[in-house]
C-alpha cells in the first residue's frame, strides 16, 4: 500500500507514525510545502516572547527522523492538484511538477491565516502568524525598531500575541471588529479578559473595522472609527481551511473544510481528511463543525494511522474543549456557551459563580469564575467556562468529561472529587456552581 499525505504536521504525521508502527511494510510519502514538520504550533507566541529560547524546541521530529523510520518525508513539496479518478496528485518542487499515484490520500493541510483585503495590505510591516517559519521572522524581525505593535482581532492568538509582545516591552493595540474579544466565550466571561488586557496595558479597540493600512516611518491603521499609528502589524483575524487546490476535485466540502465520515473518509473513496482542514462531527449539536484545535488534528491523525493499519477505530466527535493563557490568567471552555445553545434552539439555563481556588483560609487562594450551561428540561449539563488566575486550566477538563458522559447537574453533584485545602475548597467550585442549578423535581 502507498500511502500519499499532503501535510507534514500534527495530523499528517501523527497518521505517518501511527501507521509505521502498525505496518512496516507500506510506503508512506509525506509532502509538506513548508520548511519543517511536526512542530508545535501552539507555543510559537512564548518562543516570540522569548521564553522558549530556540525553536527547534517546538520540533518533535525532524524530517531526517522520520526518514530513518521509513517515512519519505519531502520538504518545499506543494501539491497543487489531485487526480481522484486516476488516484494521483501533482507536486511542485521548486520549477519542477510532477505526479505521483496512491492507494490511499491523506489531506492534512491544515489551515491557513485570513487576511484583510484592504489597502496598504501588502506592505512587509504587515504579518500574520501561522507557520514556525512566520515564527522565526517574527522573533527576529521585532527588534527595538518596532516598539508599538498593532494587533488585529482579539481571539486566541490575538490574545496570547497581546502577552508575548508586553512580554517584550512593546507597546500594543489591538483593534476588534466585535463587541468583545474571545467571540467564542459569552461576553460577561469575556469582559473577565478585557479588563487583564487594560491592566497589563494594552490599549483595547473594540467594534471597529479595519478599512486600510497607510504607509509611511510608521503604519497608520485606519478604521471606520478612528486612525492609529504603529510600527507593525498582526493580523490574526482567524483561519480558513488550506484546501483552494480541491476545488473542481470531487470531495464535498463546506465553507472550505473537507466533509468525513466516522472513519475520516471522504466521499471519495480512498480519500481521507484530518486536521485543521476537516469538518468534525459535534457531540452536542446534530451538526458538523469546524473547530481548528491540535488536539482535534493528534486525535484524528492517529486514528487515521490505526484504521489503515487495520484496526476497527472511529472518531466519535469534539465539543470545543480548549484553554489558553492570558497572562495570569487561565481561560478555557468546553462545550456549548449560552450564546451557542441559543443560537442551536436548545432549551438552556445558566448559573455564574464566583469562588476560591482553594481553601480559603489556606494562603494564596485565587478568585476562580465558574460558569455552567444546562438543559433547562433535563438538566444535563452542556458547557462550561473557567476563568481565574489557578484552577481553571485542569478543572476544565473535568467539565468536558462529565459532559461527553450526559452527566445532570444532580449527578454531577455527587461527585467524589477529592480535597485538600491547598487544592480545593470542601466543594469544588464547579460543584458549588452545579448546585446553583435549581431544577431538580421534588418527590410527590
Amino acid at each position: 500500500m502507498r500511502l500519499i499525505i499532503i501535510g507534514g504536521v500534527a495530523a499528517g504525521m501523527s497518521a505517518a507514525s501511527k501507521l509505521r508502527r502498525l505496518d512496516e511494510d507500506a510506503e508512506i510519502i509525506v509532502f509538506e510545502k513548508g520548511d519543517d514538520v511536526s512542530y508545535g504550533a501552539c507555543g510559537m507566541p512564548y518562543y516570540i516572547s522569548g521564553e522558549i529560547e530556540s525553536a527547534d524546541s517546538l520540533v518533535a521530529r525532524t524530517p531526517d527522523a522520520f526518514r530513518k523510520k521509513g517515512i519519505d518525508v519531502r520538504t518545499r513539496h506543494e501539491v497543487i492538484a489531485i487526480d481522484t479518478e486516476r488516484k494521483s496528485v501533482t507536486v511542485a518542487a521548486g520549477d519542477e511538477e510532477k505526479q505521483y499515484s496512491y492507494d490511499k490520500l491523506l489531506i492534512a493541510t491544515g489551515a491557513r491565516s485570513l487576511r484583510l483585503d484592504v489597502p496598504g495590505r501588502d506592505d512587509g510591516r504587515i504579518r500574520s502568524l501561522k507557520s514556525l517559519s512566520d515564527a522565526r521572522f517574527l522573533k527576529e524581525t521585532l527588534t527595538d525598531a518596532y516598539s508599538h505593535i498593532g494587533l488585529i482581532g482579539g481571539g486566541y492568538i490575538g490574545i496570547e500575541m497581546a502577552e508575548a509582545l508586553r512580554t517584550m516591552g512593546k507597546r500594543v493595540t489591538m483593534i476588534e471588529r466585535e463587541s468583545q474579544v474571545l467571540p467564542g466565550f459569552d461576553a460577561d466571561m469575556a469582559s473577565l479578559v478585557e479588563d487583564t488586557l487594560k491592566a497589563e496595558g494594552v490599549t483595547l479597540k473594540k467594534q471597529e473595522t479595519v478599512e486600510a493600512y497607510e504607509q509611511g516611518d510608521s503604519i497608520r491603521i485606519q478604521t471606520d472609527r478612528d486612525a492609529y499609528e504603529v510600527d507593525f502589524v498582526i493580523e490574526s483575524i482567524g483561519v480558513r481551511p488550506d484546501t483552494a487546490f480541491l476545488e473542481g476535485t470531487a470531495i464535498e466540502m463546506e465553507k472550505g473544510a473537507i466533509k468525513v465520515d466516522e472513519g475520516m473518509e471522504t466521499n471519495v473513496r480512498d480519500v481521507y481528511a484530518a486536521g485543521d482542514c476537516a469538518l468534525y462531527p459535534h457531540r452536542l449539536l446534530d451538526e458538523h463543525v469546524y473547530v481548528p484545535l491540535g488536539t482535534h488534528a493528534n486525535k484524528t491523525g492517529r486514528l487515521l494511522g490505526e484504521r489503515l493499519g487495520g484496526l476497527e477505530r472511529t472518531f466519535d466527535g469534539v465539543i470545543g474543549s480548549m484553554v489558553l493563557k492570558a497572562f495570569e490568567l487561565e481561560v478555557a471552555k468546553t462545550g456549548l456557551t449560552a450564546s451557542e445553545a441559543e443560537t442551536a434552539g436548545i432549551p438552556f439555563g445558566e448559573v455564574r459563580i464566583k469562588a476560591p481556588s482553594h481553601a480559603g483560609y489556606y494562603p494564596g487562594a485565587k478568585p476562580l469564575h465558574v460558569k455552567w450551561v444546562y438543559h433547562r428540561e433535563d438538566c444535563r449539563l452542556l458547557g462550561a467556562q473557567l476563568i481565574g488566575e489557578a484552577g481553571a486550566a485542569h478543572r476544565v477538563n473535568i467539565a468536558a468529561t462529565a459532559i461527553q458522559a450526559g452527566m445532570t447537574a444532580r449527578t454531577f453533584s455527587q461527585l467524589d472529587l477529592a480535597y485538600a485545602p491547598p487544592f480545593s475548597p470542601v466543594w469544588d467550585p464547579l460543584q458549588i456552581a452545579v448546585n446553583q442549578i435549581k431544577c431538580h423535581r421534588k418527590k410527590g
